[in-house]
Parts: C-alpha cells; structure tokens; sequence
C-alpha cells in the first residue's frame, strides 16, 4: 500500500472530519485528483477497507480501521498499485 493510499484511508477514518466523506473532498483535502482518489476508493470498498454509502459517499469500515491502527498487514490486502 502506497502512502497515498495511507493518506486517503485515513481522511476517510477521521471521525473530527466527518464520518462519510467523498472522493471529491478527500482529493481536495489531499491536493490529489479526484479521479485518483475515486479510483482508490473503489480498491478499497473491494477489500472491504470501506463501504460505499451511496453513489460517491463512503464511510471506513471495522477493516479500514483495523488496518490504520495497525491490527493488519498491508500484504494481506494485495491492493494493487494502479
């Protein structure tokens, strides 16, 4: 995992943020694309790291937030790096 993808994970499981973020958000917060952004995301919800709320809205799951506070292994994921 990247350390964008680190990044990103972390702006959509900062509770003082918000609980549901979207990419657009995320993209400006993190000065990246939100086609970028988006693209991750996508990754994410696949690997169960997020849920997609509805069209463009996610929130961080049980998973996401285990991984951020370190109870997972980035290997385990096999997320690819696109």
């Amino acid at each position: 995992m990247s350390r964008e993808d680190f990044r990103i994970l972390e702006a959509v499981g900062d509770p003082e943020i918000l609980v549901v973020q979207s990419p657009a958000i995320i993209a400006y917060n993190l000065d990246m694309t939100r086609p970028h952004v988006s693209n991750r995301l996508s990754v994410f919800t696949e690997h169960g790291l997020v849920e997609k709320i509805e069209n463009g809205r996610y929130q961080m799951s049980d998973l996401g937030y285990a991984y951020l506070e370190g109870e997972l292994d980035a290997t385990d994921l096999e997320l690819n790096e696109d």
